[in-house]
């Protein structure tokens, strides 16, 4: 189903409060009035109201896929763990996978640094699901 949907049936469960609580997190008030010129979706996001516009429907959509990854990754046992890579952090083969597939690595030049996290790692029992990162300082080969 449409995640607005399931919310006009049900607005305050938690999936409800999940979002209404990672929309106030992820977009900041500047950004919302910026885009807005007012704040009228976050009040009514504040009230406890999910807003039919298209770019909270956006960012539904979004939120119901984290959702879903959360409620698979606790499904598990043990339970599996997410790591998040930071912007400036030495590039480990084991632990990320460049999102740019053709970059050239001498073996003179300093290490690649990650320059922006796509995607968090996981770790399932002993496996390694990588994290997706941008690496800044590296080449392309065309």
């Amino acid at each position: 189903m449409d995640p607005l949907d399931i919310l006009s049936q049900n607005p305050d469960s938690v999936f409800g409060k999940f979002s209404r609580k990672k929309y106030l997190l992820v977009v900041h008030p500047k950004m919302e009035a910026s885009f807005f010129d007012n704040l009228d979706q976050r009040n009514y996001v504040m009230s406890g109201g999910h807003p039919r516009t298209p770019f909270y429907q956006a960012f539904l959509k979004l939120a119901k896929s984290i959702w879903l990854l959360h409620r698979l990754a606790y499904s598990f046992d043990p339970k599996v763990k997410v790591f998040q890579v930071s912007k400036g952090t030495e590039f480990s083969e084991v632990y990320m996978e460049s999102v740019v597939k053709n970059i050239i690595l001498a073996e003179r030049d300093a290490k690649p640094k990650v320059g922006l996290m796509v995607m968090p790692g996981f770790l399932i029992g002993g496996s390694v699901i990588q994290s997706q990162v941008y690496l800044s300082g590296v080449k392309c080969a065309e």
